[in-house]
């Protein structure tokens, strides 16, 4: 949606996935040795224009400048608009500036500034009793074509081993052996993190190193194990701003 106060508006911002192509070109060579393209080197960044439809005081204009600035971390940011309204960005609001007219406040531009190049879904979590080799199609409609990477939660009811091959990704195999019965899997794939939150076991002796992900589209799994296995995170889609 676009909005203009007294010639301030939305700018007209690019998708946050700046190709930054990585490659090296030597004199003997036509073409370039291509290694790949990084499409999150640098955030999204967008301005926001929003205001009341009455002036502001005083007041008012510091509460909304303490709800929004002056954070350490990254917020939520949700935009009450139709066309955004299955998205959150997760961002921080780098430069606050109240907007007049006739020398009234009325409105604010903020600058926006993401922690990666797209903005998320809302949350999902699925739960799947397994007992074998159990078949799972996952559907990941983001609109990014780099892997997304929930988060794993694992409860087997007996010491076994899980298994989540996934067939739309080369069969690439997330394994773990020797569990043992009283152990509470937790995988935090985005980040590379292997725990057992119940009794602290080191895990990693029994893992193949291949944090679980999921491509595009269709996602054809076949789980091994017994147990109830959780899957969950946020999906990315490519809005801009």
């Amino acid at each position: 949606m676009l909005y203009d106060f007294g010639g301030t508006g939305q700018d007209s911002v690019p998708f946050g996935n700046k190709a930054s192509i990585i490659e090296t070109r030597t004199n003997n060579r036509i073409k370039p040795i291509h290694f790949g393209v990084n499409y999150h080197k640098t955030p999204l960044q967008f301005k926001l224009v929003f205001g009341s439809l009455n002036p502001l005081d005083r007041y008012e204009m510091e509460n909304v400048s303490m709800w929004l600035t002056g954070h350490q971390n990254y917020q939520w940011l949700s935009i009450c608009q139709p066309d955004l309204e299955r998205v959150e960005f997760r961002c921080l609001i780098t430069q606050l500036t109240p907007l007049h007219h006739g020398w009234l406040p009325y409105a604010f531009e903020a600058a926006v500034t993401c922690d990666c190049p797209y903005a998320y879904g809302l949350p999902f979590e699925y739960q799947y009793n397994i007992n074998g080799a159990t078949p799972i199609l996952f559907r990941n409609d983001s609109s990014v074509h780099e892997y997304i990477k929930p988060m794993l939660a694992y409860q087997p009811v007996s010491g076994n081993t899980l298994s989540i091959m996934n067939h739309n990704d080369n069969d690439r195999e997330f394994k773990l052996t020797g569990l043992p019965p009283s152990v509470n899997v937790l995988v935090d794939n985005n980040n590379g993190i292997l725990t057992d939150t119940a009794n602290k076991i080191n895990l990693y002796s029994g893992f193949n190193l291949n944090f679980f992900r999921l491509v595009h589209g269709d996602n054809h799994l076949t789980v091994t194990g017994k147990g109830t296995l959780t899957i969950s995170g946020r999906l990315l889609y490519n809005v801009a701003g």
